[in-house]
């Protein structure tokens, strides 16, 4: 009998701590992404198009700006690797000062090499909120690097899914680059556009490729500006 009461004792004991168990909070540690690779280091998904980068999660205007949401509002803006090329040497930036309202598919930034000036137009509209300074400090990082460090403005943008909705995106874009590329070969001079890719990489001055008297026409073209 009392071996009995001790049984049931125990198993009433049992079934009450599993049941507290089961209403317990229970704890699952989440591994984060960001200590297993930091983000500068995840990889890009990066399309090469006639030796041209075109990254895929980017978005482009058709004067070769991009963009890139960081945020509900915020866009991220630069000049794409074919516009870097194109102009070559790049020894002055001109970019917007903080507060200024861009509009899209308008003015937004210039461009120098020497004595020439290249205006660029702004993929996305809206109140510039951030400037790069390393980019102003060192305008040769916008060849080196425009997807990267060589960032140009970031806009804080109201309309910001309409405008990325005007944009060119995936196999869109691809076809965009393709035939950028194929119209600068028709403003090189004759037998230059040979010389356009060098090991399947476009070269990193196009325009040393054309009489320096036709650079701002050749700009102005491939640019839209």
């Amino acid at each position: 009998m009392v071996a009995g009461l001790v049984l049931a004792t125990f198993i009433l004991f049992v079934v009450v701590d599993y049941y507290f168990q089961r209403r317990q909070p229970q704890r699952v540690e989440v591994k984060s992404a960001a200590r297993e690779a930091p983000l500068d280091e995840l990889p890009i998904p990066m399309n090469i198009v006639r030796g041209f980068k075109v990254p895929a999660h980017l978005s482009y205007h058709p004067g070769h700006a991009w963009a890139m949401k960081e945020s509900r509002q915020v866009v991220r803006i630069g000049l794409d690797d074919f516009a870097a090329r194109l102009v070559g040497q790049i020894d002055q930036i001109n970019l917007p000062a903080r507060g200024r309202w861009l509009r899209q598919g308008e003015h937004g930034w210039t461009l120098g090499r020497g004595s020439h000036r290249f205006e660029m137009l702004s993929p996305i509209e809206g109140e510039v909120v951030d400037v790069n300074p390393e980019v102003l400090r060192d305008p040769s990082l916008a060849h080196r690097d425009p997807y990267g460090v060589g960032w140009l403005v970031a806009v804080n943008a109201p309309a910001v899914e309409g405008n990325l909705k005007n944009l060119l995106h995936g196999r869109l874009a691809q076809r965009w680059m393709e035939e950028s590329v194929a119209a600068l070969h028709t403003r090189l001079s004759p037998g230059a556009e040979a010389r356009l890719q060098d090991g399947g990489h476009a070269v990193d001055d196009a325009l040393g490729l054309v009489p320096e008297f036709q650079w701002e026409k050749v700009v102005h073209e491939m640019l839209l500006a």
